[in-house]
């Protein structure tokens, strides 16, 4: 036995007998844990340094939208930067190898802060590129169509040396005439108007007729099948030089300073491209006084006998207006009704359809039950709540009335109120990115984006509950030739000026000028 060892020890190991032998190095997982530790720190610390610029970033699209009221953006920034330093400091010193169940609260609150800021953000941007989008292109761009009869041999080249029609009065007719020579040679000769162009193609006449294609759905109005007995052979995109100098503020209409601004809304009736002329069927005047919470819509029957503005001679139907372009109707509105449009709205078909989908239908009153010819959906007496081809049905019919379009100008007038009460609704608000997204395509105005952003700030300022109220302009049912279609008669309705100068001073009396 050596020295110094007791009976029963071991004399390799240094343990006593029966005893299990001790560890030759220290424990290695304690070594794991902390290395996992020190990674779930860092990856803390990521989080939190990635909510506050997300947080700061989606901060900066907000403010610069200017739709957000600066005391609720500097209230909100105040609350808002004070959690986000309050999460980010605790995420960062939070040991998570000693507080676990803090340290998981933290790092997901600053995730999900991450997500809420970039969504946020993204909202922003939707909100400003729609308004960017929504606004006029003056780039002057037409499309004139040559068209034949079914028979006529495919292609343009089968018009060479063979007579073609034109409008006399298309003021665009030398511009076409030079791309047309471009094409094919062809020996063009003028037509008085439309309806002219259309019979002397039909009967043979002429072998092929070049046009506005604003024109086409007036042809098929006044000439049934006309579409059907005609096909398109080629197409001619031309662009119109556009005016170089804007007006002075001078010249501009100068209105009192108290908010209010008069708004044409025009319905073309057609879907597709919001860029595509076609025939004004809504002809709505909207009055709006933030002051006073107050809107007038005054509606314009599609027929009204009116002079389109600049013309001289034959009066025409107000929806032929919209063949010349919305300038066309809204000049042509303010010359009926003797007021400064300040900016006009435009939508077409397929754009209600998308924004009343979206927000979830609205809700309409009735004042008979009936069938609509667009859709053939069935409508009660009362309240109905409409999905957006419900919607498009019961503001298109007339037919069903005894005043025909005297009361589908006032169902318009409904269908338009009805969307306004919706889009007030706090509830809208979580699919405003989806609605700016489907409507960017479908609306167009002319109202600044800083006028549209101060609107949506005082709108969130004052939370204004509006009073919206509703006329219709009236008048007598007559057949006259029209300026658009030349001496053929059609349907037209005579105004009835009493209710024009009423209406007018309706709107003045809202707009306090």
């Amino acid at each position: 036995m050596e020295y110094g060892s007791a009976p029963g020890d071991n004399i390799i190991t240094g343990s006593r007998a029966g005893s299990p032998a001790s560890p030759a190095s220290p424990p290695l997982p304690g070594r794991r844990q902390g290395g996992a530790a020190a990674i779930l720190r860092i990856a803390g610390r990521v989080a939190a340094a990635a909510f506050a610029l997300a947080f700061l970033y989606a901060l900066i699209r907000v403010a610069r939208l200017g739709v957000i009221p600066l005391w609720w953006l500097a209230g909100g920034s105040i609350i808002a930067v004070a959690a986000v330093a309050a999460l980010a400091v605790g995420l960062w010193r939070t040991r998570p190898n000693k507080h676990p169940y803090r340290f998981t609260v933290l790092a997901s609150a600053n995730v999900l802060g991450v997500v809420v800021s970039l969504i946020a953000a993204s909202l922003a941007s939707a909100v400003g590129n729609f308004v960017t989008t929504i606004q006029p292109t003056p780039d002057g761009a037409m499309s004139y169509d040559v068209i034949a009869l079914t028979s006529h041999a495919d292609g343009i080249e089968s018009t060479a040396g063979q007579t073609v029609g034109q409008v006399a009065t298309d003021p665009n007719k030398a511009i076409v005439a030079e791309r047309l020579a471009q094409v094919v040679a062809v020996d063009l000769v003028e037509l008085a108007d439309p309806g002219l162009l259309a019979d002397t193609l039909l009967n043979g006449t002429v072998k092929a007729a070049v046009i506005d294609r604003a024109y086409l759905p007036l042809l098929e109005e006044n000439s049934p099948g006309f579409s059907m007995l005609t096909k398109v052979l080629y197409t001619l995109d031309i662009t119109l030089p556009q005016p170089s100098a804007s007006p002075s503020p001078s010249e501009l209409p100068q209105h009192p300073d108290n908010g209010a601004f008069l708004a044409y809304i025009s319905g073309i009736d057609q879907f597709g491209s919001i860029g595509s002329k076609g025939r004004s069927d809504v002809n709505i005047l909207m009055a709006v006084n933030p002051e006073t919470g107050r809107i007038l819509l005054v509606s314009t029957p599609r027929d009204f006998y009116v002079q389109l503005h600049g013309t001289t001679g034959l009066k025409d139907k107000l929806t032929h207006s919209g063949v010349y372009g919305i300038g066309m109707s809204q000049e042509t509105l303010e010359d009926l009704y003797g007021v400064d449009i300040d900016y006009y709205l435009k939508i077409n078909f397929s754009s209600v359809i998308q924004v009343v989908d979206l927000v979830g239908g609205v809700d309409v009153n009735s004042d008979q039950a009936f069938i609509s010819a667009y859709g053939g959906y069935a409508f009660k007496e009362g309240w109905n709540h409409l999905n957006g081809d419900q919607a498009l049905g019961f503001a298109r019919e007339r037919y069903s009335f005894a005043s025909g379009d005297r009361a589908r100008g006032e169902n318009q007038e409904k269908v338009v109120a009805a969307l306004i009460r919706k889009m007030a609704e706090p509830s809208v608000l979580l699919r405003y990115g989806a609605i700016l997204e489907a409507a960017q395509n479908g609306i167009e105005t002319s109202m600044p984006p800083d006028q549209i952003a101060a609107l949506a700030n005082q709108q969130l300022s004052r939370g204004t509950d509006w009073q919206i109220d509703s006329i219709s302009v009236n008048g007598s049912d007559a057949s006259e030739p029209t300026y658009s279609y030349g001496s053929q008669r059609l349907y037209v309705m005579i105004p009835d000026m009493a209710t024009v100068e009423t209406a007018t001073a309706r709107l003045n009396e809202v707009l306090g000028r």
